[in-house]
């Protein structure tokens, strides 16, 4: 999404609030995008599900750690929607270990639930060989708790369900990161002279609000979103008997990201090429082996980190959410603030007003595009030193990598196929939406399918087949590469 506000938004302030009650118009379109009418809503806003403050020092480094998450929702309140994130950090007196999960599918709560246990008690029993070994034991702390999960001693169903993972080990000598799927992590830090203004891209959201920075601040991007459409990531796809496509429309446009599937099947239609959990998707390429990168300290320069699910990246640019950040962390309230709205500076965390403020956006998706409002967490890490900042700030003196992945520019697709369920999010939807038989107006969950609460659930006697519950509607295409 981008950044620039309309006229009536102007920028935000010291003064922002927000209530729990908002009125958004939601307009509904016909198949070809044409508003038929729109209809005012009311939304009651969930309240955090989750937060924490707490301060960790290392060595003679000092980071401020403040999380929030908020639960996504139904704009109609047609759909009882369940959170899947979670978040977690631990640590010791020579490390710490920060993790983020963005859950997917059916069982999708209770599989980021259970990467948050399994890697926190990893930490607890094996931090000496973290250390050690930073960039294998990331490897294996997410590659065998995607064992763990799959395992039937899990108690968990994760054929088609899942959860992305963002995990940080942080030493005295740096960031080590590793991530699979698409939650998000940068690093604000003060760039020698010289750099460039970075500016977000214009918008038509008119509930985005401009952000006046307060001090040039460089984004350091710590991880790279995995998607199918990534070069290596679709050669192996492709190697491993999948296929990668996008949805295709009555008119045959393509809508939504490219999503990987069984060759010729309708399973499972995951918008990105690495996940813990996802067993359908494992056996055609989808893999846990998390992409990792390590960042060293520049000691004075370092500001925040910033880790999100992409609640917060659907609806910023990263430099938007530095400025944000930036302008407001001194400002907050210093611990968990008080449960009752409106919230403010002076009772919201920083970490629950980044939230905030991404909900806000999201209205302006709704009003457009008549979906729910995903989950949304948020950790936020600020980067203290215990000795004195010196009056010069040293000179740079280590080099960054640049973090991305090719992108396979165009897939063809050359079959016409029926459209996808309405009033899906399949721009944002981890898996493709399908219609809940008992939701009104076709109401559907954009990141698990459909929505099946635990009363509505049918029994295998049922006749219903575990593994393909929830993905009817789903279309079928074929796809090809256009190679050069």
């Amino acid at each position: 999404m981008g950044a620039c506000c309309t006229n009536s938004q102007g920028l935000i302030t010291e003064t922002v609030s927000y209530e729990n009650l908002k009125i958004i118009s939601i307009k509904e379109k016909d198949a070809k995008g044409k508003v038929l009418r729109s209809d005012d809503v009311t939304v009651s806003l969930t309240y955090p599900s989750y937060q924490h403050h707490e301060k960790i020092t290392l060595d003679k480094m000092l980071f401020e750690f403040s999380s929030c998450v908020i639960p996504g929702l139904d704009p109609r309140a047609l759909i009882n929607k369940e959170c899947q994130d979670a978040v977690f950090y631990t640590s010791n007196e020579s490390a710490i270990l920060v993790g983020l999960f963005d859950g997917h599918g059916k069982e999708g709560q209770k599989v980021s639930h259970f990467c948050c246990r399994y890697m926190r008690e990893y930490f607890q029993e094996r931090s000496g060989e973290m250390i050690a070994k930073p960039e294998e034991s990331i490897d294996n702390i997410i590659e065998e708790c995607d064992r763990a999960l799959r395992d039937k001693s899990s108690g968990i169903e994760a054929g088609l369900s899942g959860t992305t993972a963002l995990v940080m080990l942080i030493t005295v000598d740096g960031y080590h990161v590793g991530s699979v799927g698409d939650s998000r992590a940068i690093l604000a830090t003060l760039p020698p002279p010289g750099v460039p203004v970075e500016t977000p891209p214009p918008s038509t959201n008119k509930y985005i609000r401009q952000i006046e920075p307060i001090r040039l601040l460089k984004t350091v991007p710590l991880s790279v979103d995995q998607k199918p459409n990534h070069e290596a990531e679709l050669k192996r796809i492709e190697k491993s008997g999948g296929t990668v496509r996008q949805l295709t429309d009555d008119y045959g446009n393509k809508i939504g990201p490219f999503r990987v599937w069984q060759k010729n099947g309708v399973l499972p239609g995951l918008a990105m090429s690495r996940s813990i959990g996802d067993g359908v998707a494992k056996e055609i390429g989808v893999i846990a082996t998390p992409v990792y990168h390590f960042f060293p300290h520049i000691k004075f320069r370092d500001q925040f980190i910033v880790i999100s699910s992409d609640g917060v990246w659907d609806v910023f640019e990263n430099i938007e959410v530095i400025n944000f950040v930036e302008r407001f962390r001194k400002k907050c309230f210093k611990g968990i603030g008080p449960k009752p709205y409106p919230h403010r500076l002076e009772n919201s965390s920083i970490s629950q007003l980044t939230a905030e403020e991404a909900r806000y956006r999201w209205f302006g998706i709704c009003e457009d595009e008549d979906v729910m409002i995903d989950d949304i967490s948020v950790i936020i890490i600020e980067v203290g030193n215990i000795e004195p900042q010196p009056m010069q700030l040293p000179p740079v003196s280590v080099k960054r990598k640049t973090v991305h992945m090719n992108i396979v520019a165009e897939i063809i697709q050359d079959r016409d196929v029926t459209s996808a369920a309405p009033r899906g999010d399949l721009m944002r939807g981890s898996f493709i939406p399908a219609n809940d038989p008992k939701a009104k107006k076709a109401r559907l969950d954009p990141k698990r399918g459909s929505y099946v609460a635990k009363e509505e659930k049918k029994s295998s006697s049922e006749g219903e087949d575990e593994e393909t519950e929830g993905i009817e509607g789903i279309p079928f295409v074929n796809t090809e590469i256009n190679k050069p």
